[in-house]
């Protein structure tokens, strides 16, 4: 992938006051005119055609926002609609979902100039990314319930010597709360 050099304009260049002023101009719809103009004002000589390329890298990047923003509140959708989600699970939802639409909205021209390998590789990275998640998942769930039954094991087989009385109790507990009772505490 080619490196793209940051591009700097006499813009950025500007005091900060100045520089988001002749933004928020640009924000406003003001001509190119009207700002060369206020800028001259403030004893700034700049081209219109200086302005034309600011503006454009400017509503670019404006946009990256807007798409990020928009993603971004996707993701947040996802978490609100499913708590128990992570931000993996979240992310592989969403990027599926970007590549379906980004396929679905192809015009069918561009099927024929798109590279049957790279988008079966592309496809298999994103399947290799959803079965590694998986297998982490599966992974740590393990190791939580390794851990939960050795905690588990540690505390009765210490309450079964140390307070015989309190373990038969608790037993009795879970053994009625397992068998669907409710006697002895239940809800």
């Amino acid at each position: 992938m080619l490196k793209q050099n940051r591009k700097h304009s006499k813009i950025d260049k500007l005091p900060a006051d100045v520089k988001d002023a002749v933004e928020q101009m640009l924000l406003a719809d003001y001509t190119y005119a009207e700002i060369v103009d206020y800028l001259a004002g403030n004893e700034i000589s700049l081209s219109q055609s200086s302005i034309c390329r600011y503006a454009k890298g400017f509503h670019a990047n404006l946009q990256v926002l807007r798409i990020a923003g928009e993603n971004f509140q996707r993701m947040m959708d996802e978490v609100e609609k499913y708590p128990a989600i992570d931000t993996a699970e979240v992310l592989i939802r969403l990027m599926s979902h970007n590549i379906m639409n980004a396929y679905q909205e192809m015009p069918k021209e561009r099927w024929a100039e798109l590279d049957l390998k790279d988008l079966i590789s592309q496809s298999n990275a994103l399947v290799r990314v959803t079965a590694y998640k998986k297998d982490i998942d599966v992974k740590t769930s393990t190791a939580q319930e390794i851990g939960y039954d050795t905690m588990k094991e540690v505390i009765f087989s210490t309450m079964a010597k140390e307070n015989p009385k309190l373990y038969k109790e608790v037993s009795a507990f879970l053994k009625n709360q397992k068998a669907g009772g409710t006697e002895g505490g239940g809800r």
